[in-house]
């Protein structure tokens, strides 16, 4: 009798086992990001959404750098844009110091060229106006223009949290995720909340889905400056997180052990 309830005792606790294993191993599989997409070993094609540049508003900080055969004709220009920046873990704290602002009135003061309307031109379009400029006050120019307020927030279950000043006109979702290192076992792949700033001085909410690659085809696949992007937790970091549920763990790991010196002494 005591064989057959120590052989149950032990079916049992291999049952519970085997179902923490199961449902640890189902658990990965929302880790990955687009499921969707076939394996690797077929073709498979995702036709992006068309890229708009993005325009230059008030308040947007740019880097202009002029470049002409006399090197000091141009160094009232360019001293303030490679003025030196303090960083702190990748997010800039003092970027306001390093370019032309475009004040209220959408214009720029650049030394030795004065004022120039930039706002709701893009970056290439700025880049004509003031080689344009540029013309008239030196022989052959050459003209290059940075958006040096281009800023992306991470919050929440990213590896990296923080603001990230990125000097590059044309960011996507995938971008994001590499600067940010992805994101944590605890994050949710099919909640990331995009808080974006719009003209009118609304906010837009967008819900993004990483495990399906109509994330890919969306338009918010093209991240632009301002954009937040907060990745909400798991039930698992709730559950990583609860003391009670901790508290629990160790009591179940005891009685599991108290059962298996049990099942020893009934053996024996």
């Amino acid at each position: 009798m005591c064989k057959i309830y120590s052989k149950n005792i032990l079916l049992n606790f291999i049952y519970i086992l085997i179902a923490i294993g199961l449902f640890s191993c189902g658990s990965t599989k929302k880790l990955k990001y687009f499921q969707d997409l076939p394996d690797s070993t077929k073709l498979a094609s995702v036709k992006l959404p068309p890229y708009v540049p993005t325009t230059i508003r008030t308040g947007d900080i740019l880097g202009i750098e002029i470049y002409t055969i006399d090197l000091n004709a141009t160094m009232s220009v360019n001293v303030i844009s490679n003025a030196p920046m303090s960083t702190i873990g990748g997010a800039n704290i003092d970027y306001e110091q390093n370019g032309y602002v475009v004040d209220k009135n959408g214009e720029i003061d650049v030394p030795e060229l004065g004022k120039i309307k930039v706002e709701n031109l893009t970056m290439e379009q700025v880049q004509v106006v003031v080689k344009a400029k540029a013309l008239t006050y030196f022989n052959d120019p050459i003209v290059i223009v940075k958006n040096k307020s281009f800023k992306l927030t991470f919050l929440g279950e990213f590896q990296k949290t923080g603001t990230f000043i990125i000097e590059r006109p044309k960011l996507t979702i995938i971008d994001a995720l590499g600067l940010a290192g992805g994101l944590t076992d605890y994050g949710r792949r099919d909640d990331i909340l995009l808080l974006r700033q719009n003209q009118d001085n609304t906010l837009s909410t967008i819900r993004i889905n990483l495990l399906s690659s109509n994330t890919l085809k969306s338009p918010y696949y093209y991240l632009q400056s301002n954009d937040v992007l907060l990745a909400n937790p798991n039930k698992s970091k709730g559950i990583a997180t609860d003391q009670t549920f901790s508290r629990y763990l160790t009591l179940y790991s005891l009685i599991g052990s108290l059962l298996t010196t049990l099942i020893v002494l009934i053996k024996h």
